[in-house]
């Protein structure tokens, strides 16, 4: 493998060199037009009607480095641009992804970002920050304000020979706004809702005078009083970014963004016993029993440096300078249980703790279009050098007893109140080094028939130091290195300009049990990296005289080697556990007539655990054939929206998830549930847009996330909120 990879690489840097050669001797008195890498920023004009058809013909970052739309990419990809998110309402990051193919979400406060696709969750699911992995995705992803967002990409499947270690059940990317040359103008929102509700924002794209420099400015700030006792929640977010044409030939974005979040943490809703029924009492409903002042903060920082090199019009190169900071803080009792009479609650779980990570990296791509034996190829290679750097404050006296109260008239202490609470305290600092090389390949084999390849050498090295004292498990230090290859081979046949057929095979590495960034030694020891594949096979068409688009995708996917507990020894764990899953995903977008507007989309997997093992009672017992937690083999969407008048737009959105279980043992049940959106929007002015909304209609009662322990996280009852757009 390594020595396909070094020859690959060869011929790739081989060709782009010929090119370079031959581009500088036709182009010396040429006039190279500006760069407008699509990379970069992708122009409004490739974008469809809101809740129309499908984007399958806008250039993704997500799914290829290539710069290939999802109709050329073998894979199943699915974008949600700026227009679509705003007309539904997505105020964060995870309301925006929640409603693609087969997905479900939960900002629970200990992992604020966890996503669910193709069976798999949480670790397994790759997000990314403008293609950059922070390595801690599952905290780091928490949702944020979308003000700075223009687009999502979602990528289902295995994504590590794009990204490095992880991505097993799929990659989200959230790309930000940035300055482009397409925009010109101001923006502005203001949005009062249900609980105090609010939001307010401003923005501005355009360039300055008469110069090659384009500006972007974005600032937001967002609010809730919370529909959950004790849940206020304050964030803002700004980012500046600035866009120069320093020659005909080469362009630099430099981009900032920050974003500041204090929330007060609600962790669920404790079921009654017994447990197996999956009952909450209602009058529960809203009582949040978390410390007085809980802790739930963030603070991030994210610089890139982007220079595009225009070399010839088949040859491009880009260098991506990145840096991320982040601090995050947690004060929390984060347990609770009824007693077995149901009369009181037992407080337990008290814990705090404090994140500092940073993350700096470089990555240097190159692209050519160059024909290979006479066919027509695009070939795309490039290094990522990046060092993570975390070290955790976690206080010392986790999962302990706090207290026993009345569940209906109480009173809960500070976190400090409770006297064995320690704070944070300096445990361990974790540095991962990354090395990664990469190609990839578009090759036309025959008209209409192209193969897309590619394939990625990681080098991986974890340092860990420990900074409480030793245990007979846990050494002052330790370091191990790992050094996984990734790939992906798929065809895409088009048996009309409007019709095809693609088929993949794809594969994965990740962590055996854990996040590498705060893995200790006996969650990950001697062992190997897990690995993932994936087979999967679809159809993307457009249909009704290029009304209408769609997307059908079947996929078999398993991960191998996962953290098991040895069924000979309980208390020791070994990686020899597996998963799978497989699964059907559709997506439709469709122009009914000029009025009418319908995207939907519906997904089913059959996941479960091949062999897996878990600790219960001190005794190891297998969970093989059960399916995990919080997965749901239904999910479905769909948007309705209908132009009664020139100037208002109707919409109704459903959403229907299907059952679940909140533990491995399959013995705590999540019921399934169907939620209703409509909205009416008036386009007052030609400038102003006024968006009145009722989320949840029918007021039902749903469960976005079930812990183990066992808790409900409840979604939101109905609520109503006004917004009023601004453009000029």
């Amino acid at each position: 493998m390594y020595k396909t990879y070094a020859i690959w690489t060869g011929i790739a840097l081989f060709a782009c060199n010929e090119a370079f050669a031959r581009s500088e001797e036709q182009t010396d008195n040429r006039n190279i037009p500006s760069v407008r890498m699509k990379e970069i920023t992708v122009s409004s004009e490739a974008f469809a009607v809101p809740n129309e058809r499908l984007l399958l013909d806008t250039p993704t970052t997500t799914g290829s480095r290539l710069g290939l739309t999802p109709r050329e990419t073998p894979a199943s990809i699915n974008i949600i641009d700026r227009a679509t998110f705003e007309l539904r309402g997505a105020q964060t990051t995870q309301q925006i992804l929640e409603r693609s193919p087969g997905i479900t979400v939960s900002d629970q406060p200990g992992s604020a970002g966890t996503v669910c696709m193709r069976g798999f969750c949480g670790t397994q699911i790759t997000q990314l920050f403008n293609g950059i992995t922070v390595q801690y995705d599952v905290v780091a992803a928490r949702p944020i304000d979308s003000w700075l967002t223009e687009r999502v990409e979602i990528l289902g499947g295995p994504s590590s020979f794009l990204y490095g270690q992880g991505a097993v059940g799929g990659s989200v990317n959230y790309i930000s706004r940035t300055a482009n040359r397409d925009q010109q103008g101001h923006e502005s929102l203001i949005l009062l809702g249900s609980w105090l509700n609010r939001r307010a924002a401003y923005g501005y794209n355009g360039r300055i005078g008469d110069t090659d420099n384009w500006l972007q400015v974005h600032a937001g700030y967002k609010g809730s009083n919370g529909y959950v006792d004790k849940t206020q929640h304050n964030s803002g977010v700004f980012s500046f970014s600035l866009l120069s044409d320093l020659t005909s030939r080469i362009s630099n974005t430099i981009a900032i963004e920050y974003q500041k979040e204090a929330r007060e943490a609600y962790w669920g809703t404790p079921l009654l016993n017994p447990v197996t029924a999956g009952k909450y009492d209602p009058e529960t409903r809203f009582k949040n029993y978390n410390a007085e002042n809980p802790v739930f903060d963030q603070q991030v920082i994210w610089v890139r440096d982007i220079v595009d090199f225009h070399l010839s019009e088949a040859t491009q190169a880009r260098n991506t300078f990145y840096w991320y900071d982040a601090g995050r803080q947690y004060k929390n009792v984060e347990v609770y249980r009824w007693n077995a009479t149901n009369t009181r609650i037992n407080r337990s779980a008290s814990f705090a703790t404090d994140h500092k990570q940073n993350l700096i990296g470089n990555r240097l791509e190159l692209s050519h279009q160059q024909n290979l034996f006479g066919l027509p190829a695009k070939w795309l290679a490039g290094t990522d050098i990046a060092f993570n750097d975390q070290t955790r404050f976690p206080s010392t006296e986790s999962g302990l007893a706090v207290d026993t109260i009345d569940p209906y008239n109480f009173t809960v202490g500070d976190y400090f109140d409770n006297p064995r609470a320690s704070g944070p305290i300096k445990d361990r600092r974790n540095k991962l080094f990354t090395v990664a090389g990469y190609a990839e390949n578009q090759l036309t084999l025959l008209s209409g028939l192209n193969l897309v390849s590619g394939i990625r050498v990681d080098h991986i090295e974890l340092d860990s130091r420990k900074y409480t004292p030793p245990t007979a498990t846990e050494p002052v230090s330790f370091s191990r290195s790992w050094t996984p290859v990734t790939w992906r081979a798929g065809f895409v046949y088009d048996v009309t300009d409007s019709f095809n057929f693609y088929t993949q095979y794809s594969t994965a590495a990740s962590p055996p049990g854990s996040i590498l960034t705060t893995s200790n030694f006996s969650s990950i020891r001697d062992f190997s990296l897990s690995t993932g594949k994936q087979i999967e096979g679809g159809m993307k068409f457009d249909f009704w005289e290029k009304r209408g688009t769609a997307t059908i995708a079947g996929y078999y996917l398993q991960r191998r080697n996962i953290s098991t507990r040895d069924p000979d020894n309980p208390a020791s764990v070994i990686p020899i556990g597996a998963q799978s899953s497989r699964g059907v995903e559709i997506n439709l977008g469709v122009r009914l007539s000029p009025q009418w507007h319908f995207q939907g989309n519906m997904a089913y997997v059959d996941a479960r655990y091949d062999d897996f093992n878990e600790l219960a009672n001190g005794i190891s017992v297998s969970r093989k054939g059960n399916r995990p937690e919080n997965v749901a083999k239904w999910v479905a969407n769909t948007w309705l929206s209908w132009n009664f008048h020139p100037d208002f737009q109707w919409m109704l959105a459903t959403r229907y998830v299907g059952d679940r279980y909140a533990n491995a043992a399959n013995t705590i049940p999540v019921k399934p549930h169907i939620r209703l959106d409509t909205q009416i929007a008036w386009q007052a002015h030609r400038n102003a847009r006024i968006i009145g909304r009722i989320m949840n209609l029918t007021n039902t009662d749903y469960i976005e996330w079930a812990t183990s322990t066992p808790m409900y996280l409840i979604g939101a009852p109905r609520s109503y909120e006004v917004a009023v757009k601004l453009d000029f």
